[in-house]
């Protein structure tokens, strides 16, 4: 039964992403034309050789150091075109994609139906989880998405320190997936004194390995692990959050947060909209709390919609949540999530970084860049002057 579960998974993890990069394509012209300029992933293949080198435009990839390690030790490196190139970007963030989606619906199996989760895994895959990693070579999201899901899968201690030091270490947004997780394993019908002693193991064990993450990324900047890092990378903090104080920003703001999952925010919302009308618990009071610091969160760098995938297991807790506490049947989730997947489908994934204040008069290409299908990429691949005839 526990094989067949698990074979079920692979087959609807594999096929889920199969449907993402048909929807959320790369652009092959920019990441392998001839003469198309530099990307990320030239960097990260850089860095595959040697993971600590210091020719990088983007200092931030010098802390990086996971995706170009795993490359370097499984010799899979070289030149942009090469197939061990292939193999390292964007084959280990791809890789791990699949993972990911795999866990997520061997997850949510132990708790809901089959049909259920596999609608809730397809629709997954229709958001900024997959399109980002899809169509970006050279952004290994996905090495951080592996480490959440393996954490919604089992709590087992070493398991949970491995997988924090990892994900934290490829992207500290990794944290904000944390109080999800721990609405996840949320025990039901119990006080808060029991639930805190149930829960504490995998509180303390997330934080001891991000605790290991954060002396990790000392010791590069340092030089206790490599030659150091001697133009560390500042973020600009401070400066995206005035922004919300300008309401001029706040429509933007919030349509950059919509990208981010697009329709399946009904989810949550709902989810919210139900507690806040409910008496409110201590469980329900850290969705609230949590859906909103991560939402806010966000808004600390310019990719917003990519940021709000960090945290995608708010999703399968707003299920739950509408399941077991406002009493929705699976064949309501099941209707409202297929719905959700069509208007995912129908309506364009966009990559915005902002909108410009008279945006009704600039045209949208000017500040917006759609995540086009594969049919379309592969036309233009094949059609381009340094497409597939620079080959």
């Amino acid at each position: 039964m526990q094989r067949s579960l698990k074979m079920n998974s692979i087959i609807i993890g594999f096929f889920s992403w199969l449907f993402s990069i048909f929807l959320f394509s790369p652009r092959l012209t920019l990441f392998l034309g001839e003469e198309s300029g530099t990307t990320r992933r030239d960097e990260l293949l850089a860095q595959c050789i040697d993971p600590f080198t210091k020719n990088l435009k983007e200092p931030i990839l010098a802390y990086r150091i996971i995706q170009p390690s795993i490359a370097k030790a499984l010799g899979w490196c070289g030149e942009r075109r090469e197939v061990l190139a292939l193999m390292g970007s964007p084959g280990i963030a791809y890789i791990a994609l699949i993972l990911t989606l795999i866990i997520f619906h061997f997850s949510l199996k132990k708790r809901f139906s089959n049909n259920l989760s596999l609608l809730a895994t397809f629709g997954l895959a229709t958001t900024h989880l997959t399109q980002w990693v899809n169509t970006h070579w050279g952004h290994p999201d996905s090495l951080t998405f592996l480490p959440i899901s393996l954490l919604m899968m089992s709590r087992r201690p070493i398991l949970t320190i491995v997988a924090a030091s990892i994900g934290f270490l490829n992207d500290e947004r990794f944290i904000l997936s944390l109080p999800f997780i721990l609405l996840w394993w949320w025990p039901k019908k119990q006080t808060w004194n029991e639930s805190l002693q149930n829960l504490s193991p995998i509180i303390f064990s997330s934080f001891f390995g991000i605790a290991i993450a954060i002396f990790i990324k000392i010791s590069l900047k340092h030089g206790l692990i490599g030659p150091g890092i001697y133009e560390p990378y500042q973020v600009e903090t401070i400066n995206n959050y005035v922004r919300i104080l300008d309401p001029s920003n706040w429509f933007g703001l919030t349509f950059m947060v919509f990208l981010g999952f697009r329709w399946f925010w009904i989810l949550p919302f709902s989810a919210l909209i139900f507690l806040l009308k409910d008496k409110l618990s201590i469980r329900s009071f850290i969705f609230i709390i949590s859906s909103l610091s991560a939402i806010i969160a966000t808004f600390s760098v310019a990719d917003i919609s990519r940021s709000c995938a960090f945290f995608f297991p708010i999703i399968p807790v707003a299920i739950t949540i509408l399941k077991d506490e406002s009493n929705w049947p699976e064949s309501k989730l099941k209707l409202w999530i297929c719905w959700i997947i069509g208007l995912n489908v129908l309506t364009p994934a966009l990559k915005v970084y902002g909108i410009p204040p008279d945006w009704w008069a600039v045209s949208p290409l000017e500040w917006v860049t759609p995540a086009l299908p594969l049919p379309v990429n592969l036309w233009k691949w094949f059609t381009s002057p340094n497409g597939a005839i620079t080959w």
